[in-house]
C-alpha cells in the first residue's frame, strides 16, 4: 500500500499528463468530433483526480496516514 505522499505525487503526475493532453487537443483552436469524447473523458478524470488530490492534502494536513473515507469512483455514476 502506498503512502499518502506517494498517492499525492501520483495524482500530480496524472493531472499534469491530462492537462497536457487537453492542451494538445485545444492547440489548433478547433476541437473536431473525434476529439469531443476524449476531451469529455479527460475533463471527467481531471475532476475526479483533483477531488482525490484535495482529499489527500487534507488527510496529510490532519496528520493522518490514510484517507479516512475513500472517495467514490465517480459520484455522477452512483444511483440513489
Amino acid at each position: 500500500m502506498s503512502t499518502l505522499k506517494e498517492q499525492l505525487a501520483a495524482a500530480h503526475t496524472i493531472i499534469a499528463a491530462r492537462e497536457e493532453e487537453r492542451l494538445q487537443i485545444y492547440a489548433d483552436s478547433q476541437v473536431d468530433e473525434q476529439e469531443h469524447p476524449r476531451l469529455q473523458a479527460i475533463n471527467r478524470e481531471l475532476e475526479h483526480v483533483w477531488d482525490l488530490k484535495r482529499r489527500i492534502e487534507a488527510a496529510i494536513s490532519a496528520g493522518l496516514s490514510e484517507l479516512p473515507v475513500p472517495p467514490p469512483a465517480y459520484p455522477e455514476d452512483m444511483i440513489g
